[in-house]
């Protein structure tokens, strides 16, 4: 070996080993045991992390609807739903026993290292249907990554409903079924057709798994981790169809036949909380400028004692429930709905069908706070 060779190869090591000991310093540390931020993993996944920190998700401890019913169920069953409520809403507490939220990592819900320390879910065991390994092991859908931060391991789990069903289904002390995302979907085609939850909710789209001065990668394509659901106006317009598919004039009257079809959601329509419904309005206008309206609800309702209906989310979620009527719209499933107008058949008419995504949750009441700071009282004579 010629002797400049040596001193070469020298410099050269000393430079990688340099480079590769600056790389390391830069790289974010994970917790061993325990579950480690999403600020953390932001880090590297920069992509995935901008996605989720807007969902609701990642604000499912914020959102004021949760925080309105959690309080409300909170102060009328004296506490009893603390546990119930805040398992789904911050689900480390399955591990970490944080119900009164104390540790900055409960209050980011349902976050990065949560599902992805999942290995199983047992969905029989409804009070803890989660197998969990928080740690240097992270869990996906994808095998054959390698991290320069932690081990990574493929189980296929995070491709199927069967994830989300732990939390998407709730029943209650009956055994009723207050929300039914999951099983709504797995009694329908979809289920049977293969397509799951992530596919609608979770699409793949292009983008980068990780930050490319962490590693380069070969993966082009992301799962969506937005999650849209209820809460996106695109995703509940593209559940449903309406059509007028008919008009028949009689002497004095017409009827109005109109098909409401579930074309986009593979559970019901609506799902979720027992508060929304799905409103059919059918107008009629005559260029007199009268104007006729009927109505069509689907909803499931839900009821307590003395079969008085819950019209609140939390008394639902609350107490004992019966199912008194369910009439929402399963998936690919059409709704033909006949309506009568009495109108003469010789005055011109506009028909109009329009379907409307309602939800009525509960919010905290403003009130006025009036509070007597001082007073004093003379008598003059």
């Amino acid at each position: 070996m010629k002797r400049w060779y040596i001193p070469l190869l020298l410099i050269t090591g000393i430079m990688i080993f340099y480079a590769s000991f600056s790389y390391e310093k830069e790289l974010p540390k994970i917790e061993k045991n325990a579950f480690t931020s999403a600020k953390v993993c932001g880090e590297c996944h920069v992509e995935i992390y901008n996605m989720w920190k807007n969902s609701l998700h990642a604000m499912s401890l914020e959102d004021p609807i949760f925080q309105a019913a959690n309080i409300i169920a909170f102060k009328n069953t004296n506490g009893e739903t603390k546990i119930l409520c805040i398992r789904c809403h911050a689900p480390i507490t399955y591990i970490n026993k944080d119900y009164d939220l104390k540790h900055e990592i409960t209050k980011e819900g349902v976050t990065c290292d949560f599902c992805h320390s999942v290995t199983a879910v047992d969905l029989k065991n409804r009070e803890n249907p989660f197998k969990l390994e928080p740690g240097l092991t992270k869990n996906g859908p994808l095998g054959g990554l390698k991290s320069p931060v932690h081990k990574t391991r493929q189980i296929k789990l995070f491709e199927t409903s069967e994830f989300c069903g732990a939390c998407h289904d709730f029943t209650d002390q009956n055994n009723v079924t207050i929300l039914g995302t999951y099983s709504e979907w797995k009694a329908g085609p979809y289920a049977k057709e293969g397509i799951h939850c992530q596919d609608c909710h979770m699409p793949r789209k292009e983008g980068k798994i990780v930050a490319e001065n962490v590693k380069k990668s070969n993966v082009k394509f992301i799962n969506d981790h937005n999650i849209q659901g209820g809460h996106s106006i695109e995703q509940v317009k593209k559940a449903l169809k309406v059509e007028v598919k008919e008009v028949k004039r009689y002497p004095d009257k017409l009827k109005v036949f109109v098909d409401v079809s579930n074309v986009g959601s593979g559970h019901m329509i609506p799902t979720g909380t027992p508060s929304r419904k799905i409103v059919l309005d059918v107008t009629v206008k005559t260029t007199t400028g009268q104007l006729l309206k009927e109505q069509k609800i689907y909803k499931k309702t839900l009821v307590g004692a003395g079969g008085i209906e819950f019209t609140k989310d939390s008394e639902a979620m609350c107490n004992r429930s019966a199912i008194s009527s369910d009439n929402r719209i399963k998936p690919k499933e059409t709704r033909k709905e006949e309506f009568t107008f009495y109108i003469p058949q010789d005055v011109p008419v506009t028909v109009t069908a329009q379907a409307f995504y309602q939800y009525n949750p509960e919010i905290i009441q403003q009130i006025d706070i009036n509070i007597e700071m001082g007073r004093d009282e003379k008598v003059s004579r």
